[in-house]
């Protein structure tokens, strides 16, 4: 019997860690540059900002900024080493616009507080630079001299960890606290869970299942007898 006692805590212990680590998932950046949701000039005159995918022709540089050695050098102090660059975009707007333009991307999974850096090819240089940026609530506002290839940084330590499935639903998790937001039909809706909670009821239901294993044991055994 204390055998089958030893080996249902065994169970239960092993249940508790794995829930634990679930209740606590590690945070990472899926998002990437979706729009544009706001464009001025210098004068503070709408444009029309546009992005697309990088030509060719830069391949060499895209590889370049992503390596941890390339964006250190490019962010300096700023730098830690959960930052990654989660997308690079080939931005441009109509010809004759008067510099610098101030441009504000919409972007999954980034938040008011997390760290972001945004990066400019400069196609006369040949260079990367660090540009003006700023991060909102699932936005990266940054200020151009010019346009060209463009690399969005994110510090995935600081920024909310997405994912969405192929029905429609979007999760968040920022800070401790899980979001999602499923979308139906022309309805949407949307709660909020703590991992807490669920770590709770599983908790409950893994020591169910170990009492009613311990019990089943006994009974058996008692059988046998």
């Amino acid at each position: 019997m204390k055998k089958f006692i030893a080996l249902a805590c065994a169970a239960v212990l092993t249940v508790a860690s794995a829930v634990t680590a679930f209740a606590q998932p590690s945070v990472s950046v899926s998002g990437v540059v979706t729009a544009v949701t706001t464009a001025t000039d210098k004068d503070g005159k709408a444009v029309n900002a546009t992005f697309g995918e990088v030509p060719a022709e830069y391949a060499s540089a895209v590889a370049e900024v992503k390596t941890a050695e390339k964006l250190k050098e490019l962010i300096g102090s700023d730098y830690t080493s959960t930052m990654q660059v989660v997308d690079v975009k080939n931005v441009t707007v109509p010809d004759g616009t008067v510099f610098p333009v101030t441009i504000t991307f919409k972007v999954t999974g980034v938040t008011a507080s997390t760290k972001v850096a945004v990066l400019h090819y400069n196609t006369t240089t040949k260079a990367w630079e660090k540009v003006e940026s700023k991060a909102g609530d699932g936005t990266v506002t940054a200020t151009f001299t010019s346009l060209s290839p463009v690399a969005f940084v994110v510090d995935k330590a600081t920024a909310a960890s997405t994912t969405t499935t192929n029905k429609g639903t979007t999760t968040t998790t920022n800070k401790g606290t899980t979001s999602s937001t499923s979308t139906t039909g022309s309805k949407t809706a949307s709660s909020t869970t703590s991992p807490k909670t669920g770590e709770t009821n599983v908790m409950m239901y893994a020591g169910i299942v170990a009492v009613a294993a311990v019990a089943g044991m006994a009974v058996t055994r008692r059988k046998r007898a």
